[in-house]
C-alpha cells in the first residue's frame, strides 16, 4: 500500500502538553465554606492566614476527630445495648427458674393425688404384693 505523503510518519508526533489541574480540594470545599478567611497565601495585609500546603492536614485531623467520635458513640451504644441483653438475661434465668421449681413440684405424690381427686381416681393404701410363681406354672 502506497503511503501518505502528507503526513511525516519517520518521527513519532509530539506530545501533548499536559493541561495543569485548575480544580483543587480546596477550591471545592470554598465553594460550601468559607475558608478563604482562614486559609491563603500570606502576605503583608493577611499576616494571620494558615497557607494553603496545611489544608490537606487539617482535613486529615478533622476526619480522625470525627473517626474518634463515631467509635465513641459506638462504644457507648455497645455498652447499653449489653446492659439491656444482661438485664434480660437476668429475667429470663430467674422465669427458668420459677417454672423449674413449679415443675419439680408438680411431680410430687400429693399434689398428683389433688389434681386427680376429681377424675374420680384414688390413691392406692395397699403396698403392692410380689407374685411368685413356681417354675411348673411357667412351664406351662
Amino acid at each position: 500500500m502506497a503511503q501518505n505523503r502528507r503526513i511525516n510518519r519517520s518521527q513519532p508526533p509530539p506530545p501533548k502538553p499536559r493541561r495543569k489541574r485548575t480544580y483543587s480540594l480546596f477550591q471545592w470545599f470554598n465553594r460550601f465554606l468559607p475558608l478563604e478567611k482562614v486559609f491563603g497565601e500570606k502576605s503583608e495585609r493577611n499576616q494571620d492566614l494558615i497557607p494553603i500546603r496545611y489544608f490537606n492536614y487539617f482535613l486529615w485531623i478533622v476526619a480522625l476527630l470525627v473517626a474518634y467520635e463515631w467509635l465513641g458513640y459506638a462504644s457507648e451504644k455497645y455498652v447499653r445495648q449489653s446492659l439491656t441483653l444482661k438485664r434480660e438475661v437476668e429475667d429470663l434465668r430467674a422465669e427458668y427458674t420459677t417454672i423449674k421449681a413449679d415443675y419439680m413440684k408438680s411431680g410430687k405424690q400429693s399434689v398428683v393425688i389433688k389434681k386427680v381427686e376429681g377424675m374420680g381416681l384414688e390413691e392406692n393404701l395397699t403396698p403392692p404384693r410380689k407374685i411368685v410363681s413356681t417354675t411348673a406354672e411357667r412351664e406351662k
